[in-house]
């Protein structure tokens, strides 16, 4: 009869982030982007995989380098066109007011009540 052997520790899966959309959206190769985030190219390759996990200061260099907000990288596809920011990146400048003016008003947000 054979044992069972239960490890110790359970192996952690890495969250899906968008790394690698967010560098190839901004039109980046691995080796510009990592040379601008101060990074090796081979750990920006590990974190786009998910073999690697990154650290706050990594996420928000990145983060600057591909213009994004940081929370972006972890969740944003900026491919995907039925997401707002798919709009919002395509608007002119002059745009981007009268899109938040509309959307204030479909939420029921008018004047400068930002409550």
């Amino acid at each position: 009869m054979t044992k069972k052997v239960t490890p110790r520790f359970k192996i952690r899966q890495r969250r899906r982030t968008y790394f690698r959309e967010w560098r190839k959206f901004r039109g980046m190769t691995l080796e510009q982007a990592a040379e601008q985030a101060g990074m090796t190219p081979g750990n920006l390759s590990a974190m786009e995989r998910g073999a690697q996990g990154f650290t706050q200061d990594g996420l928000e260099a990145l983060a600057e380098v591909y213009r994004a907000n940081p929370g972006w990288l972890l969740d944003v596809d900026p491919k995907r066109q039925e997401d707002i920011f798919a709009v919002w990146e395509a608007a002119k400048p002059a745009d981007r007011k009268r899109i938040i003016d509309i959307s204030k008003t479909l939420i029921g947000k008018t004047g400068t009540d930002d409550r």
